[in-house]
């Protein structure tokens, strides 16, 4: 509903609110969603005073229960009190505009009726912890903060003060610091003038990697003061030389106080860091640590135009013919066709229609490349959104996409949460490598797939959407092959380049000592090396082995609060479940039998790494997993070595197969292709397909052609033949025959239902229970279970799973709404209400 503008008195007293009466005026009630886990938005009672301020999408304080105070969003401003009780004043605004805006309050919405899930689980997931100030939030001083104090009240100045005697502070603190009730304003403002930040709740810290540099100090900067040094130190020769040698290094007469790392120093000069500390000591050096990155951070960029080939034009000319009549297209192009390129031509006409555009990647790796390839077209119109973001840059990334800047953030690329981002005028959502399965989300709620809700999404701002891969899930296919999307194929690789010459080779023939090699692989690799080129080998096992067992008894140790075995980490010398993340001592005897023959059994990325070297001791490796790459910027340090020449051989689990492109790859190792194949997944032949086709997609993707060697024990297995065929369409073909046969997507549609309790025996009787509620309306062909999954036990909580399929001509909506009223009336009876479920649409 409109309402009347705030006076300019109004407005300048906004945030001192008190709650005024008069008889003859309406009152005004507002709906405002709450990051909690319930059905319904809240009412609450709109002060007088704040009529015609209060909009849609705006953050507010509400009281909640007897004490606390939370940040909701406004859905809706009515005259309509609540039925059931009654409504609780707005304690106060906490923006001058929405922060929300209402096509992401639809897009919400519809997230939380298809994939059965609560707004208020959807709010928690899309907005930053910045912008969802609470009781419970905790703040820290910010310790790069140097700005002017001066824009500060004297309450916020205060509580600065106040703050620098305390690590941590919540909202409580600061409440009783200020002896206000209402801090959430105070504190914004603190935040968005960069005083203090939001801590963040880790659950395990890991170190960047670090780096020890030197530089002269200020007095020594100049050619007078390095001639007082070289005076300082004529009686110490050792000093005077690793002095003489940093000049050296640093081109001092070119550049003024130029930094050399701390250990490149010592080597060149032949000194070492106590002679550098000594030298820091005198006044000659200053040392001090940075985090560390070989490429230079990205600049504003050039724009220029976009170039297409003739077959990229050709593609272009086609996607832009399907647009017209199609609001998704997918794109089927061969590994390094060029597809880039075409996204980058699309970009640029929504550009030049004032338009944004959404670029998802799966993989944060995958945008340390594609930041690169944008930005030298688009500079800073280019923005980057994804989870290793603290949060607090993520709250400044928000701004800049809800501004809808025409110099800033017009162009987003991120991985799955970007969807979340408050577009106004969005033009185009690309999906690159739209098969991979990180693009799906499994815990917390929302379970949503961010392929299919960028379709949504785009289907809100009328907007188009673009698919891309090399593999298309074969969903997406099927799409494709009814009309319901449009279809584009480029079967030839870019500038004329073959694709790689794929092999299979048999783990059964004659292997190296270590049985992780054929000799076929280390004979290659040796070529490659010789010719200074890279090589990338593929092992889809992250950490030293996956299990250590006894060889006496066959005692495997197990982690205690989920039912697998742990796998040895090496770096840490502990045993790690790769479920809950618990860690133990590696034993050194079995606690069943005692004996102290323990075995290590099994290779992940770790031990490939280690081993190496056997074979090739003067080669550089490196590895890139879950482990290697945990702190913010190890994927851009590791994916940068590899660029610039600093790695011969890069070892990786699925990260290394998705879109990378480096031009001196020639080959190209997968491991153990059985491990692929060998899930108890209807999608197990789709994904082992798409992975080693993806990874095969690495090498040679400049001029020279690539090669790819497939380990496996069964080189005739018809999954392995079909990608050294590149026959994408006869896996295709006969995995929808069996898919439609057996009644799986997409020839049905899924929802998996996990019971979860501490208790084995509730969650039989409770899933067992619920299965014969859903007998009522569902016929029991289209209900698999109550079953285990492969790992019972996670977390010291049982699962017990009830898989339900229905035919996509029935009635979704209203099988699902029945399933919602089951699940509140179900488990609003006493005994279940310790039962977790938790519901999971189109698990993939």
């Amino acid at each position: 509903m409109s309402l009347p503008l705030p006076t300019d008195q109004t407005a300048s007293n906004c945030h001192t609110f008190t709650p005024r009466f008069f008889p003859d005026l309406k009152t005004f009630f507002t709906d405002v969603l709450l990051p909690l886990s319930v059905p319904k938005a809240f009412t609450y009672r709109l002060p007088q005073n704040m009529e015609g301020f209060i909009r849609v999408g705006m953050r507010v304080v509400v009281p909640f229960g007897k004490q606390k105070l939370l940040t909701g969003i406004v859905l809706e401003i009515h005259e309509n009190p609540p039925k059931d009780y009654s409504a609780k004043y707005i304690d106060a605004p906490l923006d001058e505009y929405p922060v929300v805006n209402t096509q992401q309050l639809a897009f919400w919405t519809w997230m939380a009726e298809y994939y059965l899930c609560y707004r208020g689980e959807i709010l928690l997931a899309a907005l930053p912890i910045g912008l969802r100030l609470s009781s419970e939030s905790s703040f820290i001083l910010n310790p790069a903060f140097d700005g002017d104090l001066t824009i500060f009240s004297d309450r916020e100045s205060y509580l600065l003060q106040a703050m620098a005697a305390r690590e941590v502070v919540n909202a409580d603190d600061v409440a009783a610091i200020l002896k206000i009730k209402t801090v959430q304003p105070v504190l914004k403002k603190l935040l968005e003038g960069g005083a203090i930040l939001v801590m963040e709740d880790l659950k395990e810290r890991y170190k960047p990697k670090i780096e020890t540099y030197v530089r002269l100090t200020e007095g020594c900067a100049d050619e007078a003061g390095l001639q007082s040094a070289f005076k300082l130190l004529s009686r110490a020769a050792k000093q005077e030389e690793t002095l003489m040698m940093f000049v050296q290094l640093s081109d001092f007469y070119g550049q003024v106080r130029q930094e050399v790392k701390r250990s490149v120093l010592t080597k060149q000069a032949g000194s070492s860091s106590t002679i550098v500390a000594e030298l820091a000591r005198k006044g000659v050096f200053e040392i001090y640590e940075r985090e560390v990155g070989r490429l230079p951070e990205l600049g504003p960029g050039e724009l220029r135009e976009v170039k297409l080939s003739e077959i990229q034009q050709i593609a272009f000319d086609q996607i832009e013919e399907s647009f017209k009549t199609r609001n998704v297209t997918l794109l089927h192009g061969v590994t390094s066709s060029g597809k880039t390129e075409i996204y980058t031509k699309l970009i640029q006409q929504q550009l030049d229609l004032g338009k944004q555009v959404l670029y998802i990647l799966p993989e944060i790796a995958l945008t340390t490349q594609m930041i690169q390839r944008l930005r030298s077209y688009f500079g800073d119109l280019v923005a980057v959104y994804h989870s290793r973001f603290n949060q607090n840059e993520r709250v400044e990334i928000w701004n800049m996409v809800l501004k809808n800047d025409d110099k800033r953030a017009k162009i987003v690329l991120g991985a799955r949460s970007a969807i979340f981002l408050p577009f106004s005028n969005l033009g185009l959502v690309i999906v690159d490598e739209e098969h991979e399965t990180s693009f799906k989300q499994h815990d917390p709620a929302p379970r949503y797939h961010a392929r299919d809700a960028a379709v949504v999404l785009a289907g809100i701002h009328h907007a188009k959407t673009l698919l891309g891969s090399a593999t298309p899930s074969f969903e997406s296919m099927y799409n494709s092959r009814c009309g319901k999307y449009g279809y584009v194929s480029v079967t030839e690789r870019f500038g004329g380049m073959e694709l790689p010459e794929i092999k299979a080779v048999s783990l059964r023939s004659k292997t190296a000592a270590s049985g992780y090699f054929t000799e076929v692989l280390l004979e290659a690799i040796k070529e490659r090396l010789a010719r200074k080129e890279q090589v990338i080998l593929f092992q889809n096992r992250r950490g030293y082995a996956p299990v250590l067992v006894c060889q006496m008894c066959g005692w495997s140790p197990e982690c205690v609060k989920c039912d697998v075995t742990t796998t040895y980490h090496k770096s840490q010398d502990r045993l790690i479940c790769h479920y809950c993340g618990s860690r133990y001592n590696k034993p050194h005897e079995c606690p069943a039998c005692g004996s102290h023959k323990l075995k290590l059994a099994g290779v992940g990325t770790e031990r490939i790494e280690e081993e190496l070297p056997i074979f090739f001791p003067d080669a550089k490796i490196g590895r890139l997993d879950l482990d290697s790459a945990r702190s913010k910027h190890a994927y851009h340090h590791i994916l940068s070595d590899f660029q610039d020449g600093n790695i011969d051989i890069l070892i990786g689990t699925q990260m290394v197969t998705k879109g990378l492109d480096f031009g001196k790859v020639s080959l190209v190792g997968i491991l153990n292709a059985d491990l692929l194949l060998k899930f108890p997944e209807f999608r197990s032949t789709e994904r082992g397909f798409q992975l080693m086709t993806q990874v095969a997609g690495r090498a040679g993707r400049r001029k020279k052609r690539g090669e790819v060697l497939i380990q496996t024990h069964d080189p005739g297995q018809w999954v392995i033949q079909q990608v050294i065929a590149g026959n994408y369409e006869g896996v295709y073909e006969a995995e929808m025959k069996d898919r439609r046969k057996f009644g799986y997507p997409p020839f049905a549609r899924l929802i998996l239902l996990t019971f979860r309790h501490r208790d084995m025996e509730m969650v039989d009787y409770s899933s067992a229970r619920f299965h014969s509620e859903l007998l009522k309306f569902l016929p029991a062909a289209h209900l698999l279970g109550p079953e285990y999954p492969p790992v019972a036990r996670v977390k010291n909580r049982f699962n017990k799973h009830i898989m339900i399929k229905l035919n996509p001509n029935q009635n979704l909506a209203a099988i699902k709404e029945r399933l919602i009223t089951l699940g509140e009336r179900f488990f609003a009876e006493k005994e279940f209400r310790s039962v977790r479920l938790l519901i999971n649409v189109d698990p993939q």
